[in-house]
């Protein structure tokens, strides 16, 4: 049987790695008495992948993982039974069977969104990276981007789909809403992003990343990439 999951990252756990989270679910799975299938071999491993890596020091509400078991369970069981094994800042949100065929995580993901909350946000410096953002984003955004060939200048500006500013009624932060492209061609990087915005903003900030989504392009699993999207990487 294999089990799809969402789950969150929270404040408290922001800076646990990637291979770490790996680590920490699998104890909670042996903790619950999960009955994980392992793959064949010299060294077996449960047979747990995740959709993508979270980048250190984000939070997220919209991570994703598959796992095979050896026998069949609830997945509604199987959530509550992680859930009570998990450490504080990781919570399962939902969980349900695969269906047969299911293509890995990885290849049905299509886009992410973001929100992006920047500090300070006095009044003068959220017009100044407004005016920034807004101006970088008329042109080709070229950063240095590190691959296994080496580092390479690329352009990120078309990763970047969508995008909105807000300053939220109840604080005084200024909050970037981010829609990107998160596929196997190529992801966007919010990181590379806001460093690219840092270097051409005369105003110093700092900031906090949230993913709240990743989009599937038909919904299969994840959510549907939205209707306007739907050819976003058709060319």
């Amino acid at each position: 049987m294999r089990i799809i999951a969402r789950f969150e990252k929270g404040e408290a756990v922001r800076f646990v790695s990637h291979l770490d989270i790996q680590r920490t679910f699998q104890r909670a799975f042996r903790r619950a008495d999960i009955p994980l299938a392992y793959s064949q071999g010299f060294n077996p491993h449960p047979q747990l992948s995740f959709a993508t890596a979270l980048s250190l020091g984000y939070t997220s509400e919209a991570e994703w993982f598959d796992v095979r078991l050896a026998q069949d369970m609830c997945p509604d069981a199987f959530r509550d039974a992680v859930n009570a094994a998990l450490p504080g800042g990781f919570r399962l949100l939902e969980a349900a069977a695969a269906a047969e065929g299911l293509p890995a995580l990885t290849a049905l993901m299509a886009a992410a969104s973001y929100t992006i909350r920047f500090f300070p946000a006095a009044a003068s410096v959220a017009e100044g990276i407004e005016q920034a953002f807004y101006s970088m984003v008329q042109a080709p955004v070229y950063v240095e981007k590190r691959t296994k060939g080496g580092t390479k200048t690329v352009d990120i500006r078309p990763l970047l789909l969508d995008f909105k500013f807000s300053r939220p009624a109840d604080d005084d932060s200024l909050s970037l809403s981010l829609f990107g492209v998160a596929d196997a061609k190529g992801s966007l990087n919010v990181d590379l992003l806001l460093g690219a915005l840092a270097s051409r903003c005369s105003c110093a900030f700092s900031y906090r990343v949230h993913r709240t989504a990743i989009y599937s392009a038909d919904g299969i699993v994840m959510p549907a990439l939205p209707q306007d999207m739907k050819d976003f990487r058709k060319s």
